[in-house]
């Protein structure tokens, strides 16, 4: 990577701070099945993510209130970096969502959230070397409710989370999830 030279960070507006409305599908992939993933010489700008052949990302249906998300450092002096958190809430419990959980509580996933405001980029959670990890994927069925609570983070320290222009977000498998998402070539 190129030497980072410091810019100023003025304000953006009188409101940068207010939450930023959530889209209730989050798209999921596998990153032992990235086959390029870089990032611009100032480590956070996701320039390239393509996957291998024949495999194409999930959206998942999330209850968009749930979604916590970030990063936050970690490690000691002179070997700090930043942890990445992804936690969401699935409503119900029905089969397919079983089924991820079953077959990925070990896996090495990445999350990519498209944000409300088209003006903002979409962010990546998960690097290829410090990918994200379920370390909760309880089913919660009472009374009140009815919902699958998931909990993913890295296990290493890696960059901040990556911010990917909206049109190098990879489609997904479902069109419908797609348009709703205003992904490019939104077929399958």
């Amino acid at each position: 990577m190129a030497a980072y030279t410091q810019v100023s960070v003025p304000k953006q507006s009188n409101n940068q701070g207010l939450a930023n409305g959530k889209k209730n599908v989050i798209i999921v992939f596998d990153f032992d099945k990235t086959k390029t993933y870089e990032r611009d010489e100032k480590g956070v700008t996701v320039t390239q993510l393509e996957f291998v052949t024949g495999y194409t990302p999930i959206g998942i249906f999330v209850d968009e209130s749930s979604i916590e998300a970030g990063d936050a450092v970690g490690g000691e002096n002179y070997g700090r970096g930043y942890n990445h958190n992804f936690k969401f809430n699935h409503p119900g419990d029905d089969l397919a969502f079983a089924e991820f959980k079953a077959n990925n509580i070990n896996g090495s996933l990445g999350v990519i959230y498209v944000p409300c405001d088209s003006s903002k980029p979409c962010k990546v959670y998960g690097t290829p070397c410090q990918p994200l990890k379920m370390t909760k994927a309880d089913e919660v069925d009472t009374k009140e409710n009815n919902r699958q609570e998931v909990e993913l983070a890295t296990d290493s320290l890696t960059w901040p989370v990556g911010r990917i222009a909206k049109s190098l977000v990879p489609v997904t498998d479902n069109i419908e999830i797609n348009e709703y998402l205003g992904l490019d070539n939104c077929g399958v």
